[in-house]
């Protein structure tokens, strides 16, 4: 089998020191770290990274069975190590051997549209063709980063892997803007995605995106990422809009003799949609319109008023939605979940009153907060 490598050397004060930072926190990204013959293995996603200590020095041999993982292993190192060094302190970084000179990102791929159809007054499916897409069939993790292009301009520029292993961004001007969405259909042979998107006017880069797609427009995507179905012998899914790809995707790709209820909050009867999925499994739709003002979120309510089976089958609980429901539906949730059976997902997609780059950063803080 071919091996891609590359190698570098890291000038450090202290390189030791670095080396055990950078591994605890590689292990926390699930790589595996081991001693041999007097170097640090550490491996990742199939690829390698082979380190010694020498004075002020630390060499690094990456080994990759293809450029992806090369380019992704040298990501990881060049990035963590520009990370963990003291303020003002990171070593300046070139590496020789495979892989040299600017590329794009290791997960990243160029997306063109074919063709777009409209679902409901308020979704739209835009359907892309694009090469390399096998990472993307997957289940476990249904997200992806979209890279957005400003509108008008006549050539897209993306993020870019330089000679050091770092990303280079375009320009603020040229700078695509990133959403996060979730892949509806995907078919890796014939080279064929579709995302489904929600429109709400020119209030968001995806939504405006959406609105004005034609055939032959390019975006770009990296990922996949986040977490998906997990298998149990019930399911219970709650969405809004948002959250509906997710869960449409989810109940096609369910076994056929699966058990478990969908329930969806859409604005009315005309934002329903005609969804796959296994005769054991209910699809229960909830307008808004019929809403009460001062009632509790309608997904909330729903929830609330199952019929709980205390000691019935295990179950895997999977919602998303406004940042306010979801709190409150996590709190619910895990009020009945049994620990030692159960299994839940419930995330926030968006909240009133914040751009999304707004809510990523508070998630995260909350995050870090604990």
């Amino acid at each position: 089998m071919t091996v891609l490598c590359a190698e570098a050397r890291f000038n450090l004060a202290d390189p030791a020191a670095l080396l055990r930072a950078l591994c605890e926190h590689l292990v926390e990204h699930h790589a595996t770290v081991s001693e041999r013959e007097g170097a640090t293995l550490i491996v990742l996603d199939g690829s390698k990274a082979v380190l010694r200590l020498a004075k002020q020095e630390l060499l690094t041999r990456v080994e990759a069975p293809n450029l992806a993982g090369l380019q992704a292993m040298k990501l990881a190192i060049a990035s963590h190590v520009v990370e963990l060094a003291p303020a003002g302190s990171a070593p300046a970084i070139g590496w020789q051997g495979d892989g040299s000179g600017p590329s794009l990102l290791p997960d990243f791929r160029v997306l063109t549209v074919t063709d777009t159809e409209t679902l409901t007054p308020h979704m739209r499916r835009i359907r892309f063709h694009g090469e390399d897409l096998a990472r993307f069939d997957t289940l476990e993790a249904l997200h992806v980063r979209l890279f957005i292009p400003p509108a008008g301009l006549a050539e897209p520029v993306w993020p870019m892997l330089s000679e050091d292993g770092l990303i280079t961004q375009p320009p603020a001007e040229q700078r695509p803007a990133v959403r996060k969405y979730t892949i509806r259909e995907i078919d890796v042979a014939a080279g064929t995605l579709a995302i489904d998107f929600v429109l709400h006017g020119d209030t968001g880069p995806g939504s405006a995106f959406a609105e004005r797609a034609r055939a032959g427009d390019r975006i770009g995507m990296a990922g996949p990422g986040g977490r998906g179905l997990r298998e149990a012998e019930r399911y219970l899914f709650l969405a809004d809009e948002t959250g509906l790809p997710a869960v449409a995707r989810m109940l096609a790709n369910l076994p056929g003799a699966a058990r478990g209820l969908a329930m969806i909050e859409v604005a009315d009867a005309q934002e329903e949609q005609v969804l796959q999925a296994p005769a054991g499994v209910t699809v229960r739709w909830l307008h808004r319109d019929q809403a009460e003002s001062d009632a509790a979120p309608q997904l909330l309510a729903a929830f609330e008023a199952l019929d709980w089976e205390q000691d019935g089958p295990s179950l895997y609980v999977w919602a998303a939605m406004e940042h306010d429901a979801f709190r409150q539906l996590r709190s619910a949730t895990r009020q009945r979940l049994r620990p030692d059976l159960d299994q839940h997902l419930i995330v926030s997609y968006w909240r009133n009153g914040l751009s999304e780059e707004q809510h990523a950063l508070e998630k995260k803080a909350a995050a870090r907060a604990g």
